[in-house]
């Protein structure tokens, strides 16, 4: 892409306005990220992608410090990236549970720590938990991936206290089944039995995701922080 440059006097580049508004994608790259990072594409927003498949490592502050090396200001982050396990407690196999932890949970709070001091006042993050999170998960996903979204929430809820004498929005997603690659993994008859659970019976699609992650980094939002908003077809209504 290339920047033009106004002339006059104290004229900025018209790279230095796309900076002016720009969406951190983690997980970007595809699935409900891509979604995401398509939305505020469409939007004229400058979207920057975190990505596993880009080299970046989301949990380590030293690749995400260099992802973001180019990007002096943040007006919203999008950390939409995670890994699932699988099976119960009786089987805990402690690799996975780390990862599994490490992929949702800490590169939440990695990433956070890293974009919120680029992030002036108005700026918006939305974090994603899950249905999981809300009603402790299945052995399809497994143990540590419902703890990570549960404690995805807690991290939401004490990030929007800490930010919000300084402007800064945060608020979480928590989707049911959303048909992506990491739905696609079970079988017909496990995702059968998961839509049976929704009393709308359809799976989400990741646009819709996308479109509510835009409502809630928008001004229509400029009075919800702290929230959690479930996205589930009604199968969990706590």
């Amino acid at each position: 892409m290339s920047f033009l440059v106004a002339a006059g006097p104290g004229a900025i580049t018209e790279r230095e306005k796309s900076m002016e508004n720009v969406v951190v994608v983690v997980g970007g790259a595809g699935g409900i990220g891509a979604a995401c990072a398509q939305e505020f594409r469409d939007q004229g927003r400058t979207v920057v992608l975190v990505d596993r498949a880009l080299g970046h490592d989301a949990s380590d502050p030293d690749s995400v410090r260099r992802a973001l090396q180019d990007v002096p200001s943040v007006t919203a982050l999008v950390h939409a990236a995670g890994s699932v396990g699988s099976g119960g407690i009786d089987g805990l196999d402690l690799v996975q549970w780390r990862r599994v932890l490490d992929d949702n949970l800490t590169s939440a709070a990695v990433v956070s720590q890293q974009v919120l001091p680029r992030m002036p006042r108005g700026g918006s993050v939305v974090l994603f938990s899950s249905v999981n999170g809300r009603h402790g998960g299945n052995r399809l996903s497994g143990p540590a991936y419902a703890a990570a979204k549960a404690a995805i929430i807690g991290l939401t809820r004490h990030l929007a206290k800490d930010q919000g004498p300084r402007g800064v929005r945060v608020n979480a997603l928590a989707p049911g089944p959303v048909s992506t690659p990491m739905l696609h993994r079970l079988s017909e008859t496990e995702i059968d039995r998961l839509r049976a659970a929704m009393p709308l019976g359809e799976l989400t699609t990741p646009e819709e995701v996308a479109g509510t992650v835009a409502f809630l980094c928008s001004p229509a939002a400029a009075s919800i922080t702290g929230t959690v908003i479930d996205m589930n077809g009604g199968s969990w209504m706590g």
